[in-house]
C-alpha cells in the first residue's frame, strides 16, 4: 500500500463512524476498524457478510428495502437500530452505488453514523410537544366552568344584583388558579400539590357552586377531612359532578343526586344516573374519551391526574343505584 493509502486507512479507522463497502453480491469486503469495535467481531469472522446479518429481526426489512432501494435508484439512507457490544445502537445508514468506468455495478459503500442520541432527543422533544397540547386542551376544558359561572352572574349584575359582582370576582380568581396550576405543569410535567390538612366536603360543596348543577342534588357529610390540596380538589370534584350532571340524567323529570361519602380507604363520589357500561370503564379516564356531543374527553383525565398527583388511586363502579361511583384510595 501506498504512503498515501496507508494515511488513508488510518484516517477512516479513526473516525466514530462505520464505513462499509459491499461487492455486487451484497457482500462486505472493505471496513473500518469501528466496525469491529462495535460487534467485537475479527476481519476473518467480518468478511463476506451479509448487511443484514448486523441487524435483529424487527430491523432486518428495513435494511432489506434500502438494499433493494440502492439497486433500483442508486442511493439510500435509512435508520435502524443493531444490538453492539456497546448496547443498542440506532444507525443512520447511507448507501451509495459504486461502479467502474464503464458503468458496471461493482457494489455500493456506505457510511453508518451513530444517531441514538439524536433520536432519543427527538422522541423527548416529541413528548414535551404532546405534553404542552394535552395541558392546553386541560386549560380550555377548566376554564369553561367559572367562565360560564361569571357569564351567568354578570346578567344579573346588570339587573341589579350587587352581590354577583363577588361570585364574578371568585370566578376570575377561580380562572387564575387554573392558569397558574397548568403553567406549573408544563414546566414541571405535572400538576404540582400543596398536601395539608384539609376538609375536603368542604371542598366538594365549593366546587359544586361552580358547576352548572341545574336542578342536580348534592349529598355529603359536614366534614370530612383528609391531607389534600384544596385548589387541587376543587378542580377533581368539578369534574365529577359535571360528569354526573352531564352524564348520569336518564330523564327530563328526574334530577341527579350526587353523594360524597367517607370510606375505609379514602372517599368516594357517586350518582343515581345512568351509571357508566362495563365495557368501556377502563377508558374512562382516558384523555379525549367522551360519549356525549360536544363533550372534550378530558374531565375524568383530569380527575385521574390529580388524584395520582396525591399518591391516590381511582377507580369506577356501579353505585348501589345502577349509577357510576368513583372510589379514591
Amino acid at each position: 500500500m501506498s504512503v498515501e493509502g496507508d494515511v488513508l486507512e488510518r484516517a477512516l479507522d479513526t473516525l466514530d463512524d462505520v464505513i462499509y463497502v459491499y461487492d455486487e453480491t451484497d457482500r462486505l469486503v472493505y471496513w473500518n476498524k469501528r466496525l469491529n469495535e462495535l460487534y467485537g467481531l475479527s476481519d476473518t469472522e467480518l468478511d463476506g457478510m451479509a448487511a443484514t446479518d448486523f441487524f435483529g429481526p424487527a430491523d432486518q426489512p428495513t435494511v432489506e428495502a434500502a438494499l433493494e432501494e440502492i439497486r433500483e435508484t442508486g442511493e439510500t439512507i435509512v435508520e435502524a437500530v443493531s444490538p453492539t457490544v456497546e448496547g443498542p445502537v440506532r444507525f443512520e445508514l447511507t448507501g451509495r452505488q459504486l461502479t467502474d468506468d464503464d458503468g458496471e455495478v461493482l457494489g455500493f459503500v456506505g457510511i453508518g453514523r451513530d444517531v441514538t442520541e439524536r433520536s432519543e432527543q427527538a422522541g423527548q422533544l416529541s413528548q414535551h410537544n404532546e405534553r404542552l397540547a394535552e395541558f392546553a386542551d386541560l386549560l380550555v376544558h377548566d376554564i369553561r366552568n367559572p367562565l360560564s359561572v361569571a357569564s351567568g352572574h354578570l346578567a344579573l349584575a346588570r339587573d341589579g344584583d350587587a352581590a354577583s359582582l363577588d361570585a364574578i370576582e371568585a370566578a376570575h380568581e377561580r380562572i387564575d388558579r387554573i392558569i397558574t396550576d397548568i403553567r406549573l405543569a408544563t414546566r414541571e410535567g405535572t400538576l404540582a400539590t400543596d398536601i395539608e390538612p384539609t376538609d375536603i366536603a368542604w371542598a366538594a360543596r365549593e366546587a359544586w357552586e361552580y358547576v352548572d348543577t341545574e336542578d342536580a342534588v348534592f349529598d355529603g357529610p359536614e366534614q370530612l377531612r383528609l391531607d389534600a390540596d384544596a385548589d387541587r380538589l376543587l378542580r377533581l370534584f368539578e369534574n365529577l359532578f359535571r360528569n354526573s350532571i352531564e352524564h348520569g340524567q336518564t330523564d327530563d323529570e328526574t334530577p341527579v343526586t350526587v353523594r360524597l361519602e367517607a370510606t375505609a380507604g379514602g372517599f368516594a363520589v357517586e350518582d343515581d344516573g345512568a351509571g357508566i357500561d362495563p365495557a368501556v370503564r377502563d377508558q374512562v379516564f382516558d384523555p379525549g374519551v367522551s360519549d356525549t356531543t360536544g363533550g372534550t374527553g378530558f374531565g375524568l383525565y383530569i380527575v385521574r391526574t390529580i388524584a395520582a398527583a396525591h399518591g391516590w388511586e381511582v377507580a369506577v363502579t356501579e353505585a348501589t343505584s345502577g349509577g357510576a361511583r368513583f372510589d379514591f384510595t
